[in-house]
């Protein structure tokens, strides 16, 4: 078996050890991440009763609270013409694919310490399984949110071709924050541990379960999901299919930073294997 072996030299130090390294990694990272990905889906339903029922019962149930503080009058909330329900659960389920892209890097390879310290196996090759499993439950919800609007009377328009386009982006927008998560979660435990505190705070302050108001509308534009978020839904509930100002800015945004953040902790591997 061949050894590898990591040393705290900079990579830069041998550029074309490091490419090649990186090239020789990304041509078995989808042989191997597949492979990881179906078995990721048999874990998740022999390890539970209920099963893929899990994908949807969290988001149901946050929006089902939030509907209910809608209908009850505990909250005033305007969603113009669409059904409020349908509003709530589009937000909520793109919301729910974004924290899982965000936090698909981290917890994937947290998992996989114990092999990633031994084997020498792509670190990608679980994040792309981990993506893969966000990607399938995703488009699940899709599935199950469209009956809702079926149920709703919200009509179907050319925008629900438009949708991939946003969900993508929404979730290339997680995924390029979760490597930087990762880096930083995998050095220090504290990350890990505020994390769900820091999305709780982020989904009051992004417009999942209401519109923003017009007079805060420059401050709600601050939050990159915000334009995200909201496009996405406008194409999937029969909106505008002009993207909200500050979508293409975003989205290429999260292109630069997905690419950074992940070669940011490929230069860190060796420091990141030595805490395993």
């Amino acid at each position: 078996m061949k050894e590898t072996i990591y040393t705290s030299q900079s990579p830069l130090l041998a550029p074309r050890v490091f490419l090649r390294e990186v090239r020789a990694d990304l041509g078995v990272v989808y042989r191997i991440g597949w492979q990881l990905f179906v078995r990721n889906l048999k874990v998740q339903v022999r390890q539970s009763l209920l099963g893929y029922a899990w994908l949807l019962l969290p988001s149901l149930v946050t929006g089902l609270v939030w509907i209910f503080l809608g209908r009850s009058r505990v909250l005033n909330v305007a969603s113009g013409d669409v059904p409020y329900p349908a509003f709530v659960l589009a937000g909520v389920f793109l919301w729910q694919g974004f924290v899982e892209a965000l936090s698909c890097p981290l917890q994937q390879l947290s998992n996989a310490k114990a092999t990633l310290a031994k084997v020498r196996v792509p670190h990608e090759a679980f994040v792309v399984a981990g993506m893969a499993v966000v990607v399938f439950n995703s488009l699940l919800r899709l599935l199950v949110l469209l009956a809702l609007m079926r149920w709703f009377g919200v009509p179907f328009t050319g925008t629900l071709a438009l949708v991939p386009l946003g969900l993508g982006a929404l979730l290339g927008l997680g995924l390029a924050l979760g490597w930087l998560l990762a880096l930083l979660g995998l050095l220090y435990a504290d990350v890990a541990q505020a994390l769900p505190v820091v999305l709780n705070l982020w989904f009051l302050v992004t417009p999942v379960v209401y519109a923003p108001p017009a007079s805060f509308a420059r401050w709600f534009n601050l939050n990159p999901v915000t334009p995200l978020l909201i496009t996405a839904r406008h194409w999937l509930l029969a909106g505008p299919a002009a993207p909200t100002p500050g979508f293409w800015l975003v989205a290429g945004l999260a292109g630069v930073a997905l690419f950074a953040n992940w070669l940011a902790y490929r230069f860190a591997t060796p420091h990141l294997i030595a805490r395993f």
